[in-house]
């Protein structure tokens, strides 16, 4: 049971710290973009390059991972489409963007510091992994759907805006340098390597901070029934069957069914309440980004009581 006091409560203490500070006035609006920049541009960028560049090149192939942590986002997603489509009658868009709130995981400012706290530096791969899937097809998949739904810009339109989405990510463009040197065996030179290390030291603890604070300026809206359903799904359907998978696919590396667990387990991103506002579609959005962080703090504790030695 330490795993609660030496892993939870400091992980989500960093948390309501950000929230408090706004909640407060220590930061507003226009402050917050400060750090929430600091954490998006630089820390979180450099601590991907570290961690992907040392990492043996076939963890960042491994088809266990795909099979175990993304088999069963895809089936959720899916599911709640359909559900979206055929049982609330609702239009493509809307329900493609209940299917992204159902499955997209923060897996960059909370998976990444959370399975490193936990599991040790070698766990983050997993959280990288699923950042990387969910920017190169979920997003861009449910992008797709809702731009080719409300009938905007045709293909070529959507296509370049994804494109432009993906690839103008600081993150995603971190895990490539990342991955060059994964493949290369290079090394960063003394002086580059001592400025990123620097930077990526910063990561965790600014990025909980900066996360919180984006919480506390996130407004609360919706149907219970809605935010309940899809809160249950992000926290407990989604990892129960990542439990499953992981149970039965054999063989999956090291520490890979854990770290595929919490991160399965982890609430949803603000990302979707981004797109939403975007798409003028999903009004729960960001209260579902709301109770999946506020109930985490029960489920992940729960889980890491579970996988903890």
């Amino acid at each position: 049971m330490r795993v609660i006091p030496d892993v939870v409560v400091p992980f989500f203490a960093v948390i309501f710290c950000g929230w408090a500070a706004y909640r407060a006035g220590a930061v507003d609006a226009t402050t917050v973009k400060g750090p929430d920049a600091f954490v998006y541009w630089f820390a979180l960028p450099s601590l991907l390059v570290g961690k992907v560049g040392s990492a043996p090149i076939e963890r960042l192939l491994d088809p266990g991972f795909l099979i175990v942590y993304f088999g069963p986002a895809m089936v959720i997603y899916f599911l709640v489409l359909d559900y979206g489509r055929l049982i609330r009658r609702e239009d493509t868009p809307a329900a493609a963007l209940r299917a992204l709130g159902a499955t997209f995981p923060n897996s960059g400012y909370m998976g990444i510091p959370h399975l490193i706290t936990a599991f040790g530096p070698e766990a983050a791969i997993a959280s990288i992994l699923a950042l990387l899937l969910d920017q190169f097809v979920t997003i861009p998949m449910t992008v797709a759907m809702v731009e080719a739904g409300d009938g905007r810009g045709g293909l070529l339109a959507t296509l370049g805006w994804t494109l432009r989405g993906v690839f103008g990510n600081p993150l995603v463009l971190a895990v490539g340098a990342g991955a060059v040197l994964a493949v290369t065996g290079w090394r960063l030179p003394g002086p580059l390597a001592g400025f990123t290390g620097m930077l990526a030291a910063a990561a965790s603890p600014c990025a909980l901070f900066a996360f919180g604070t984006a919480l506390a300026a996130v407004p609360a809206r919706g149907a219970v029934d809605e935010v309940l359903l899809l809160t249950l799904v992000r926290l407990v359907g989604h990892p129960a069957l990542v439990w499953v998978a992981a149970t039965f696919v054999d063989p999956v590396p090291g520490e890979v069914p854990h770290a595929a667990r919490v991160t399965a387990a982890l609430p949803t991103r603000a990302t979707v309440f981004v797109v939403a506002q975007r798409a003028d579609r999903f009004p729960a959005s960001p209260t579902v980004v709301l109770v999946t962080h506020a109930g985490s703090i029960l489920t992940l504790s729960l889980l890491l009581v579970l996988l903890s030695p």
